[in-house]
């Protein structure tokens, strides 16, 4: 097993386990449906950090490509990886004997954290596009990145629902921007 595969598999593992925990809060938040007071802006960033899982697992494919990987670089590949893990189990709680029974209140006070972890995962991703692949920090991916951790802050931190509505609407555009414009199609085996 080469290398790159060796890291495909390490980041699969872990990718797995990510979506499976993002999909059982899918699951607990419709088992507590009757109890627990609806908000949809968690599930809103729930589906971005779902849609990120998959990019990151699909953009992998191009370390198959890759002559060797350091162990630095292994482990800021598994840190995105993490990252991701991390984001998608705050943003919702998953675990039905103690669930919430204010989605929004729930979002405020822990949800929101798995945001802010969205945004750590857009900075090391631009840092590791220079480390990894020598990309120029000057370019669109890096301005798209950009606009995401801003995005994620507004979110964040700002106590006007309506921003927070705004940012994460916009959020939402900018992500359809970066993977129309940067995101290989397929791959050549």
């Amino acid at each position: 097993m080469t290398s790159p595969e060796f890291l495909s598999v390490a980041l699969s593992f872990v990718l797995g386990l990510a979506v499976t925990l993002l999909i059982t809060s899918f699951l607990c938040a419709f088992l507590e449906r009757r109890a627990t007071k609806f908000d949809w802006l968690p599930f809103v960033w729930a589906l971005y950090i779902l849609a990120y899982q998959f990019d990151y697992w699909w953009e992998s494919f191009q370390l198959i490509r890759a002559p060797g990987i350091t162990m630095m670089a292994f482990g800021c590949l598994l840190v995105l990886a993490l990252t991701l893990s991390f984001s998608g189990g705050l943003v919702l709680p998953s675990n039905i004997g103690k669930y919430p029974a204010d989605l929004a209140d729930y979002f405020e006070r822990d949800g929101r954290w798995g945001i802010l972890g969205l945004g750590f995962y857009n900075v090391v991703g631009t840092l590791a596009n220079k480390w990894l692949f020598n990309l120029n920090l000057v370019s669109g991916v890096t301005l798209v990145n950009l606009v995401s951790v801003a995005l994620v802050c507004v979110t964040v931190f700002s106590r006007s629902r309506r921003l927070q509505v705004t940012s994460t609407l916009a959020f939402g555009l900018n992500f359809i921007v970066f993977v129309t414009l940067y995101v290989p199609k397929s791959y050549q085996g």
